[in-house]
């Protein structure tokens, strides 16, 4: 469970850098927990993930790369990122 200090820090440094409201309840479905990202199932899913992976990559920037690898915002753009990879690499695991 995240500490709810840290996961208002991490709501408004997400909202700072570019997310809505219905990216941040989309967070809060999975309950910023990275390891509940589902797979992407479509291009356009492919888009969302990889706009909020940026926006949450830019919510960090500004922290060292040991508080990026730490903070929710950064595992979870860690966890988009693979599940946008997972998702480009599909055609290739034949």
């Amino acid at each position: 469970m995240q500490d709810a200090n840290a996961m208002t820090e991490a709501r408004v440094r997400a909202l700072a850098a570019g997310l809505g409201e219905a990216d941040l309840e989309w967070l809060d479905r999975l309950a910023w927990n990275d390891a509940a990202i589902p797979d992407i199932r479509s291009d356009d899913q492919l888009a969302d993930y990889r706009r909020r992976e940026a926006a949450l990559n830019r919510s960090v920037a500004h922290l060292t790369f040991a508080e990026r690898a730490e903070s929710p915002e950064g595992k979870l753009a860690a966890a988009l990122g693979a599940a946008a990879a997972n998702w480009s690499d599909r055609d290739e695991d034949g």
